[in-house]
């Protein structure tokens, strides 16, 4: 076995791997996360059964380790939500295996509703990334979150919604919630553009052979 084909099967195995050990996770911070943003203000949420809230730090070394030393995407190769996102349009694939191409005036109406998404979670980042509701502590998962149900205010409706509604959108479109929702996706997205940016700016600066050709060194 060559080392490419080692580094893709281990890619796999934790992709799927924390894929699987934070589906409780996945329910708490979906269903009850009172948090604008999750994963931000995990050690001081009163959801003391989220595992977010014991396991956030060692899950945030080890996905920063992981990438650094195997050069993948979070998004794409750690994110369990986007695993998610990946699963459904498997799913899907196995029953229709046709593309749904997106016009460009959809998909710049989709960017823009990115930047909205993600403005907004900078707006409740500077507002303390605030909880809107206070949930319940319950023994029962299920219970709880009906009890969130009938306590949330009208902002946990519209997040869940959100959600749902980028989940139903990712069986058609590839990654729907990844590239045109997460305001995480979006923050890697837009630093990824700028070292792009910087790289290639800092390679044609050393291609230059001042020539005058362009007028710079006239």
């Amino acid at each position: 076995m060559n080392f490419e084909k080692f580094k893709r099967i281990l890619s796999l195995i934790v992709k799927y791997g924390v894929f699987i050990v934070a589906i409780p996770t996945l329910i708490i911070v979906i269903l009850r996360c009172p948090y604008v943003i999750p994963f931000l203000a995990c050690d001081m949420c009163p959801v003391v059964d989220c595992p977010s809230k014991y396991y956030r730090r060692e899950f945030v070394i080890f996905a920063l380790g992981y990438i650094a030393l195997f050069r993948k995407d979070f998004c794409a190769w750690v994110c369990p939500y986007g695993t998610l996102n990946d699963i459904i349009y498997k799913i899907r694939r196995k029953f229709s295996k046709n593309t749904l191409k997106i016009p460009l005036e959809l998909k710049l109406t989709f960017n823009f509703l990115k930047y909205v998404v993600f403005v907004f979670a900078i707006i409740a980042l500077l507002n303390g990334n605030p909880r809107y509701y206070i949930p319940i502590h319950t023994s029962s998962l299920i219970a709880s979150i009906k009890l969130a149900f009938l306590t949330a205010e009208n902002a946990y409706y519209a997040r869940l919604a959100l959600i749902i509604i980028g989940l139903i959108l990712g069986i058609a479109i590839p990654r729907f919630w990844c590239r045109f929702l997460c305001p995480y996706g979006t923050t890697f997205q837009l630093i990824k553009k700028a070292f792009r940016k910087i790289k290639n700016t800092y390679k044609n600066e050393h291609k230059c052979e001042k020539c005058s050709k362009c007028g710079s060194y006239d």
